[in-house]
């Protein structure tokens, strides 16, 4: 984790797209697990603000339009 202001620092840059389901990494990019990715990532990285989130893997059941929707 970033710590005593290192996060002022750098730019945080992670990436979504993918999850383990019944012990298998599937792409995923419905808003659902989007933000809970968003979610864990900060949590994991004890930051408030990412600054770079870019998409690990295409969807391409999904449109884009509907992956970053709000």
């Amino acid at each position: 984790a970033l710590k005593d202001g290192m996060s002022e620092k750098v730019e945080v840059a992670t990436k979504f797209g993918q999850r383990i389901v019944d012990g298998k990494r599937v792409v995923s990019s419905e808003p659902v697990h989007v933000r809970a990715a968003c979610e864990e990532s900060l949590k994991r990285l004890g930051v408030d603000c990412i600054d770079l989130y870019f998409q690990h893997r295409v969807d391409t059941r999904l449109p884009i339009e509907v992956t970053v929707s709000p």
